[in-house]
């Protein structure tokens, strides 16, 4: 039984490490950025399900990677490491959504209270990021 549930993990273990993108999407991404052009400190959330806000970016555990200052770049994540998010997107709604807030707001306001009241919402399909070069530009 032991020796069963032992092959079984090192079965999909292999399977995960080795799965790509496959055949059908041409190009695979594992980053998107988000670029904060605007004068002010933000906090983005992001998400595979509209709506779906289940963390406080300000949470000090996480917070450094969810703070955008201004002129700055970071990476956008969604809690789990990709290989390539147009596959993830295609098994998904087909899209990724990023809410973005200001930073001075939600510190003082809090999660609770600021979380319905984006600054921005973006809905973003793979063809769009592509346009986009994969960088999400705020504002």
């Amino acid at each position: 039984m032991i020796r069963t549930i032992f092959l079984n993990l090192v079965v999909v273990a292999f399977t995960l490490l080795t799965t790509t993108c496959g055949t059908e999407v041409d190009d695979c991404h594992d980053s998107i950025y988000l670029k904060n052009k605007s004068s002010s400190t933000i906090y983005y959330v992001s998400t595979l399900k509209d709506g779906f806000l289940n963390y406080d970016p300000t949470n000090p555990t996480y917070a450094a990677d969810y703070k955008v200052d201004t002129g700055e770049t970071r990476k956008i994540r969604i809690g789990i490491t990709l290989s390539c998010w147009e596959q993830v997107m295609k098994s998904a709604e087909g899209y990724i959504y990023v809410y973005v807030y200001d930073a001075v707001k939600l510190e003082t306001e809090g999660w609770t209270n600021v979380k319905d009241k984006p600054l921005k919402k973006y809905s973003l399909n793979a063809n769009q990021l592509k346009e986009m070069k994969w960088t999400v530009t705020y504002p």
